[in-house]
């Protein structure tokens, strides 16, 4: 008869990327970990969740003011401030997650080498946690589109699928780099770079209309990078602006499905030194 108190520990599969088990088991730590860090991201903040908007708010201001006035970056039918601020959002997420998460174990090695969970949790936390901020920033800009246009697109039905291949490729990213920073602190700096230039090599900030003008058969091609996706999504989605193509949504899912694999692959293999090297 076994104890209650037992504990089986078992070898992990060799194919078994996650414990899913394991997860469900560390299911209400998880959630603690991410309230935790909302709670400590706003706590004696006067502007307290708002913040959330006036980080892409006050982008939106300097590029409008940038490129859409002083640059005359086209914007089709839609205001350039909208149209802005409809892939700043989609960006600011994508950029603070997978931040947080490729420094969250260097971050919190005070924690890992002392208590055993499922590493995997902590990079997870912060993707959860961002989460909470893109839904703010979100429900600001549809009330802007809303008063600014007076109706929303139909196409905001897709919006779901969009932010979806938003947090994969978040989590991708964000798993596979606290896994190698914890090795390779020159990927805290690269990143930093990485970031500050990929917001100007994605559509962020200059249509992706003018790529399609230029290339009007291989344009789909940016959808290697998912972002560019994501970012044209949320702009159809949002203002009613042509949707990416399906060749390049298709591109785009399968680069985050396999960059998923390649995080969730190197996390395991280095998981268990994690604590010995932090």
């Amino acid at each position: 008869m076994s104890s209650p108190n037992l504990v089986i520990i078992e070898p992990r599969r060799p194919f078994q990327l996650v414990d899913w088990r394991e997860l469900r088991e560390y299911g209400d730590l998880l959630r603690f970990l991410a309230w935790r860090e909302i709670a400590v991201r706003y706590k004696q903040s006067v502007l307290g969740y708002t913040w959330a908007f006036v980080q892409p708010f006050a982008q939106v201001v300097v590029f409008t003011v940038i490129f859409g006035v002083l640059l005359g970056v086209p914007s089709g039918e839609v205001p350039y401030p909208l149209f802005a601020l409809s892939g700043v959002i989609a960006w600011t997420y994508f950029s603070n997650a997978t931040t947080a998460a490729a420094n969250s174990l260097v971050a919190q090695q005070a924690v890992v080498t002392k208590v055993y969970f499922p590493r995997l949790l902590v990079p997870l936390t912060p993707i959860i946690a961002s989460l909470i901020d893109l839904g703010i920033a979100l429900a600001f800009t549809i009330a802007i589109v809303v008063i600014w246009i007076g109706t929303l697109a139909w196409a905001i039905a897709w919006l779901p699928l969009h932010i979806l291949l938003l947090v994969v490729t978040s989590t991708a990213l964000g798993v596979l780099l606290s896994a190698a920073n914890v090795r390779y602190r020159d990927v805290r700096q690269g990143l930093t770079l990485v970031m500050q230039l990929g917001m100007y090599l994605t559509p962020v900030i200059w249509p992706l209309e003018q790529l399609s003008a230029r290339l009007p058969d291989l344009y789909w091609l940016v959808g290697i990078n998912p972002l560019a996706t994501v970012v044209q999504g949320f702009r159809s989605a949002l203002l009613g602006m042509p949707q990416p193509p399906m060749q390049m949504v298709v591109l785009s899912a399968v680069v985050a499905l396999a960059l998923l694999l390649s995080g969730l692959w190197y996390f395991r293999r280095t998981e268990d030194s994690i604590a010995d090297v932090v």
